[in-house]
């Protein structure tokens, strides 16, 4: 090495620093730079999250709400089917109950007054011509023109029972 070469970099040494200082501070300005667009791009980044997590919420809100009216609509309907199921069975039973009870009237004295009143009915409405049978549990069918009216015990329970509707339907909502 020349003499040269070994006191070249001392003269060299204020443009080395001075060098050396500028690539110091180029570098923290661009650290500082990066630093700063880094938390830009975070917040940025923070706000999307915010935005996609209140619109999952209230996607899953809306969803949730309509699983809710679904499942209170469905509880509704198997509610109205166990009320109307128990309804059913009230009026079978019922309806059974009367003609267990009819069973035994043919054997009761006022039964010739129902027979009479069953026998004016059926020619009131098919005229005096009308035929009447008598059934077997108690009763008349009665024929006149074609025409048909079932004048039983059991049919004209179940036409009184059905007449009585609307008065039974008070008893569900006691």
């Amino acid at each position: 090495m020349t003499a040269l070469a070994v006191t070249a970099p001392d003269a060299l040494g204020p443009v080395r620093a001075a060098l050396l200082a500028r690539a110091r501070a180029d570098a923290a300005a661009e650290v500082s730079r990066a630093e700063e667009e880094a938390r830009s791009v975070q917040q940025d980044a923070d706000r999307r999250a915010d935005a996609v997590r209140q619109e999952a919420r209230a996607r899953g809100e809306a969803d949730a709400q309509a699983v809710l009216v679904a499942t209170r609509a469905r509880a509704r309907r198997e509610a109205r089917s166990v009320v109307l199921g128990a309804q059913s069975a009230v009026m079978a039973a019922l309806r059974a109950r009367v003609h267990a009870g009819l069973r035994g009237l043919r054997d009761d004295p006022a039964y010739a007054d129902i027979e009479r009143r069953l026998e004016s009915q059926a020619r009131v409405l098919l005229g005096p011509e009308a035929r009447l049978t008598p059934a077997p549990s108690g009763g008349f069918l009665a024929e006149a023109g074609g025409r048909q009216v079932e004048l039983t015990l059991a049919a004209v329970a179940d036409r009184l029972l059905e007449e009585l509707g609307p008065e039974l339907q008070s008893l569900w909502s006691l």
